[in-house]
């Protein structure tokens, strides 16, 4: 059974386009296609697709809205953002807001195919450059739940340093010479202690909390 998306966008000609390029696919397929947040909502609480992919900029509801309230009605449904906004602003509300996935429009076929496959398997993806940006802002303002580091373990608060650096689980267990396995088990445990919704979000409170540094040179993030 291959798995079911919900595509949303005001623009015809660009989720036509958007349809069309992710289109004939084996493992999955575009089951609903809608026009604005309000629709997205209705159809993810009546059919519970497994990932809704969401422009920012719609009207009645915009995307970020219409994601807190899929992640309500529809808790199974992932949701990714494709829009052409490289706003940090934008992308730190998606991420906020639930979202499990951030790309732009321009990406090529193959990155936002394999992003699509990546969250439906329950990774979290989000542009690498905007995040690194975001990281790096986030570095300047005060963090609201510092306490919540303290609950970390010495090896967690390690593999999140990590995190934070933009490592991907398996340069993580190289680094500190310990299996993939474990590194997602202290991720899964990390996120969980913080409230996090997924390890960006883990990473953005560790780089507030000063459990990090982000230098300017850094221009890439791995999510997994």
């Amino acid at each position: 059974m291959t798995a079911s998306i919900l595509v949303a966008d005001d623009h015809d000609i660009a989720r036509a386009g958007l349809i069309a390029m992710i289109g004939g696919e084996d493992d999955f397929h575009v089951a609903w296609d809608v026009r604005d947040g309000v629709e997205a909502v209705e159809a993810c609480a009546l059919h519970n697709p497994d990932l809704a992919l969401l422009d920012i900029r719609m009207p009645r509801l915009d995307g970020l809205a219409a994601t807190r309230e899929i992640r309500r009605v529809s808790p199974g449904t992932r949701v990714m953002i494709i829009t052409m906004h490289d706003s940090l602003d934008y992308l730190e509300a998606a991420i906020e807001a639930g979202a499990t996935g951030y790309l732009l429009k321009d990406a090529s076929r193959e990155d936002i195919l394999r992003t699509i496959r990546r969250v439906l398997q329950g990774d979290a993806f989000f542009d690498g450059p905007l995040v690194a940006k975001l990281l790096r802002r986030a570095a300047t303002k005060p963090q609201t739940n510092s306490s919540a580091l303290e609950t970390l373990t010495i090896r967690e608060r390690e593999v999140l340093s990590k995190v934070a650096e933009g490592l991907t689980n398996k340069e993580i267990a190289r680094t500190l010479k310990i299996s993939p396995g474990t590194v997602k088990i202290h991720v899964e445990r990390i996120i969980g202690k913080l409230g996090a919704g997924d390890r960006t979000q883990a990473a953005v409170m560790a780089v507030r909390g000063g459990l990090v540094e982000t230098s300017k040179e850094q221009q890439q993030w791995h999510p997994q």
